[in-house]
């Protein structure tokens, strides 16, 4: 009698039913023993992989940051950073609620200061193309990035725990009359801080 032929998954194959298992079930739902369960198999070829969980971890969260990056590139026009990444970040937390809590609204992720935030290279990138479309000092462009990240994330937050409703348009505009507000913020402090030194002299 012939015996079973033993099916091998790859690292790869791993990785790609884990996003598929958050994407249905979340990541507070994911053990080894449920994974195994997902795919069809014994726990051995996840540890067979895997020396332990940690290491597994690791690399399914650079895994689930890719497949984030692959649906931000989609949508960012450098011609329009700061909007098309803002836009795509809110609309990713819509359309893959459970991912974008994994990576942004667990533990998982790990603790960042707002400077290791503006500092990423991808932040980096958003901020100098700010300089270049509006016109603005690099100080200024990190202090409206800051501003449109974090409320965007606010949007992205609630749309992730659907705690509130809002179409595709909504989104945008939101978003659009956040970073004008942000824009016209920094240029009344300009007119400002040189009344103010007219005033001194």
């Amino acid at each position: 009698m012939a015996m079973a032929r033993t099916i091998k998954y790859s690292k790869e194959d791993i990785l790609e039913k884990s996003v598929d298992f958050i994407k249905m079930y979340g990541y507070s739902k994911l053990t080894v023993r449920e994974l195994a369960n997902y795919i069809g198999c014994s726990t051995q070829p996840i540890f067979k992989n895997y020396a332990n969980f940690d290491m597994y971890k690791d690399e399914l969260k650079l895994y689930l940051r890719k497949d984030y990056s692959t649906f931000i590139h989609k949508y960012v026009d450098i011609k329009d950073y700061l909007y098309t990444i803002s836009y795509a970040y809110a609309f990713y937390a819509k359309k893959e609620p459970n991912i974008f809590f994994t990576l942004f609204m667990t533990d998982f992720a790990g603790s960042r200061t707002v400077e290791e935030v503006l500092n990423t290279d991808r932040n980096i990138e958003t901020i100098n193309a700010m300089v270049k479309q509006y016109k603005i000092s690099l100080e200024d462009a990190k202090k409206v990035y800051r501003e449109v990240r974090f409320y965007t994330h606010g949007i992205a937050t609630q749309l992730c725990v659907n705690s509130i409703k809002l179409n595709d348009s909504e989104i945008k505009d939101l978003i659009k009359n956040n970073i004008e507000i942000n824009l016209r913020g920094i240029n009344y402090e300009f007119i400002w801080k040189k009344s103010k030194t007219k005033n001194i002299l």
